[in-house]
């Protein structure tokens, strides 16, 4: 038989019958080596989702951030904010930045106008990696926030806020502004409202967001700018008991509103209580208080003589024509230059956790700070655990790999025995032995591929149910993981090693020659 001959259709037909055999009876090495490509890609799977899941730990800030509490007056923290400005030491121990915020806790008010207690960090800036995490789509709840903290002002007293706290005050749904209240006695002689015995007045704090957690379990986190301000006993910003405040009317108008037409509403409620109003929308632009929702700014000067009383009347008809439309009255607030000087946290941003436990063990030796060791030892184990799991996960797909060639290898020695005699005639007929290493490895690349294709197939609509029935790690994170690099790595690797495998044992059961196959001489 010439090589033509094997090239042409016997070659088809040969592959057809030997394909045949090799597959077994009802196919039963495809369906063999299906389950075991199967149980491969499950172990990768679940490999790499667990890898997945403990990587966003890793990476999460929350972990990757390290608070140092400022407990005790013997201790160095000047010392060390200097140190984390040494480019030497932040190289040594891999931080990315450090910045310096305070905790404290405040009342806001409730649909209902009762007071709600809540704790807060104040950071020092909003444009960090950690609040950029915090603003994360899958921290995010619904998508309320900001599109960026690029566009917030560095001085902005936004807060972002959990759902908890949202809920809590009543909203199903984030509004522009939330109330902060601020103790403002007298105010009501303005034309101010004051709710509680306490005299209360409602000041507007735009919302950033809404989150489902904030590092260290605090309600809402906003600038340290916030805290200065109200702490500032000069201009008094947030005390409403100030007539400038109560002079001019300025709204922030939400984006489904047409600005013209509330415009000349409230011009024509003014005008009907005998009062002037000057529109303006260029003058009154303060990035300080811009909410995450879209909206506009309008501002209304009285042209003439009137009190704030009157004014404040108006105000109350403006927002009593609008209540669902989140119209809101803010306020030119009068900042100015504060600080505050006792700092509650250094907050430490790391790259990654390797060096955690010797930068814990350089502060506490040089500025006599002592870390919380349950949290340093937290992120060194979970710095060992990745380690671990991904030599784990390696070592899952070189043993599948092992055994998928150990399949192939007894596979073609059983089915060598049973043929050898009719190779041996092939042989001596003139047939080659890389024409019939080609056959058989054409038969076992094809027979692979379908089992890769159906165990893959198979793991994948597993992976696609699970969130079906409800079983999410953390009610996000899928248990399966295998649309994945690692699981293309190593179908490429399990092709590899089977094409070689193939040639290599063929090779080598067919270096008899054709009568020692015929006669099954050893």
């Amino acid at each position: 038989m010439s090589k033509n001959n094997m090239n042409g259709d016997y070659f088809r037909l040969f592959v057809h019958r030997e394909g045949k055999v090799v597959l077994g009876k009802n196919y039963s090495n495809l369906w063999l080596l299906t389950a075991v490509l199967a149980m491969t890609f499950l172990a990768i799977a679940f490999s790499n989702a667990s890898l997945n899941y403990l990587s966003y730990k890793m990476n999460d800030p929350f972990i990757n951030w390290l608070n140092i509490e400022n407990t005790s007056d013997k201790s160095d923290y000047y010392g060390l904010t200097m140190a984390l400005s040494d480019t030497a030491v932040t190289e040594q121990y891999h931080i990315l930045g450090y910045q310096e915020d305070y905790k404290f806790s405040y009342n806001f008010f409730s649909t209902d106008k009762q007071l709600r207690y809540f704790t807060g960090r104040f950071f020092q800036e909003l444009n960090t990696p950690l609040v950029e995490a915090i603003l994360s789509d899958e921290n995010v709840v619904g998508g309320q926030k900001v599109s960026s903290v690029e566009e917030v002002d560095p001085q902005s007293i936004g807060v972002i806020m959990t759902y908890e706290m949202l809920a809590s005050l009543g909203y199903e749904k984030a509004p522009a502004y939330i109330g902060y209240a601020r103790y403002s006695p007298d105010a009501d002689t303005l034309g101010f409202h004051l709710y509680t015995e306490e005299s209360y007045a409602s000041v507007p704090v735009p919302v950033l967001g809404v989150v489902e957690k904030l590092p260290g379990n605090v309600d809402f986190i906003t600038s340290a700018y916030f805290l200065e301000q109200d702490f500032n006993d000069y201009s008094n910003p947030f005390y409403m008991t100030n007539p400038e405040y109560a002079s001019v009317l300025h709204y922030y108008v939400p984006e489904d509103m047409d600005p013209d037409e509330f415009e000349s509403a409230v011009i024509e409620m003014a005008q009907s209580k005998d009062v002037s109003l000057i529109p303006d929308r260029m003058s009154f632009y303060l990035p300080q208080i811009e909410p995450f929702k879209p909206g506009s700014f309008i501002s209304f000067f009285p042209d003439g003589e009137s009190s704030p009383q009157m004014i404040q009347q108006i105000n109350d008809e403006v927002l009593a024509s609008y209540p669902y439309e989140e119209v809101t009255q803010v306020f030119d607030f009068a900042f100015s230059d504060s600080y505050v000087s006792q700092i509650s946290f250094v907050s430490v941003h790391f790259r990654d956790l390797d060096m955690i436990k010797d930068f814990e063990t350089y502060v506490r030796d040089h500025f006599y700070i002592e870390i919380e060791m349950s949290q340093v030892n937290a992120k060194d184990n979970f710095n060992a655990v990745s380690v671990m799991a991904n030599i784990l996960s390696w070592s899952i797909v070189v043993f599948a790999i092992l055994c998928i060639i150990l399949f192939i290898v007894n596979l073609l020695q059983s089915y060598f025995q049973k043929v050898r005699r009719n190779l041996g005639t092939f042989k001596a007929f003139g047939i080659s032995n890389a024409e019939l290493i080609k056959v058989y490895v054409l038969i076992m690349s094809a027979t692979v591929v379908s089992a890769v294709a159906a165990a893959f197939i198979s793991v994948y609509i597993v992976q696609l149910l699970l969130p079906l029935f409800g079983l999410m790690k953390d009610g996000t994170f899928n248990y399966l993981s295998v649309w994945n690099a690692k699981t293309m790595y190593a179908i490429a690797i399990i092709m590899l090693s089977s094409i070689l495998t193939v040639y290599f044992v063929m090779r080598r059961l067919l270096s008899a020659t054709p009568g020692d196959l015929i006669y099954d001489r050893q």
